[in-house]
C-alpha cells in the first residue's frame, strides 16, 4: 500500500482494521487504481459486476438512464464509501445502473469475488472485512429507506422539506451544503427542475430557509 492508500484507512471497509492488515490484504487482493476526470463514467450499467469499488478521493453519483434518456440520480458516494457490494453479492450478472465522477475522482477496484471468499488461512483481517462489507450493506438498506421516505411525500415542498431535514440531522447543523446541484436535486427527488425552483424561492421568501446555489440555511424547524 502506497502512500496515497493512507486515505482508505477512513473507509468502512476497513474499520477495526490495523494498517499492517490492511496492508496484507491489499497485497493479497492486488488491488488496482484508476483516476476518472470529471462526468466519466466508472461503470456504465450493463457491464459484468466484477469489482467492489471504494472511492478513495472525489465525488460519484449512481444513475439510471431509462430508454429514453432520462436519466434518475439515485445517490452520490463521496470519497472513503464504497460501491458496488449489494451487487456483487447478489444474483445479477451485470450492473444495472451506472457510477458517473462529478469531478476528478480516485476509484480503487477491488475483486468482488477476492472479498466474499476467504482465503484457505481464513485469515482474522479477511474475516473483519467481510463483517464490515456486511455492515456496510446494511447501512445501504437505512439510506434507501431514507430516500423512500423524501419520495412518499404527496407534494415537491414536502419532498424538498424531508430531503433539507433529513441532510440537516445527517450534519448536525442547520448550515450545510448538499452534494447537488439544481438538476441533480430535481433528479433526486423526482420532480420537475422548474417546480423545485420555483418551490424553494417559495420557501426562502417565507423565511423558512435560505440558500445559495448548494449552500443551504434552516431558518426554523418546519
Amino acid at each position: 500500500m502506497n502512500q496515497n492508500h493512507h486515505s482508505t484507512l477512513s473507509c468502512p471497509l476497513f474499520i477495526n482494521m490495523p494498517d499492517p492488515d490492511i496492508r496484507r490484504l491489499f497485497h493479497c487482493f492486488q488491488i488496482k487504481e484508476k483516476t476518472f476526470q470529471k462526468n466519466e463514467y466508472i461503470i456504465q450499467a450493463g457491464m459484468p459486476i466484477t469489482d467492489i469499488l471504494l472511492i478513495e478521493e472525489g465525488l460519484a453519483h449512481i444513475v439510471e438512464d431509462d430508454y429514453w434518456g432520462n436519466r434518475t440520480l439515485i445517490d452520490c458516494i463521496n470519497s472513503h464509501n464504497v460501491f458496488g457490494i449489494g451487487y456483487a453479492y447478489s444474483p445479477f450478472s451485470v450492473y444495472p445502473v451506472s457510477l458517473v465522477a462529478k469531478k476528478k475522482t480516485k476509484i480503487l477496484f477491488i475483486d468482488a469475488t477476492k472479498v466474499f471468499t476467504p482465503c484457505g488461512k481464513h485469515c482474522l483481517h479477511h474475516q473483519q472485512l467481510i463483517q464490515n462489507a456486511v455492515a456496510i450493506l446494511a447501512n445501504k438498506n437505512v439510506g434507501l429507506i431514507d430516500k423512500i421516505t423524501h419520495l412518499s411525500r404527496r407534494s415537491t415542498k414536502d419532498k424538498i422539506l424531508s430531503f433539507l431535514s433529513f441532510y440537516s440531522k445527517k450534519v448536525d447543523s442547520p448550515d450545510f451544503y448538499i452534494p447537488f446541484d439544481r438538476q441533480e436535486l430535481a433528479d433526486y427527488l423526482s420532480v420537475d427542475r422548474s417546480a423545485l425552483s420555483k418551490e424553494l424561492g417559495k420557501l426562502k421568501q417565507e423565511g423558512i430557509i435560505d440558500f445559495e446555489k448548494n449552500h443551504f440555511i434552516l431558518k426554523y424547524d418546519h
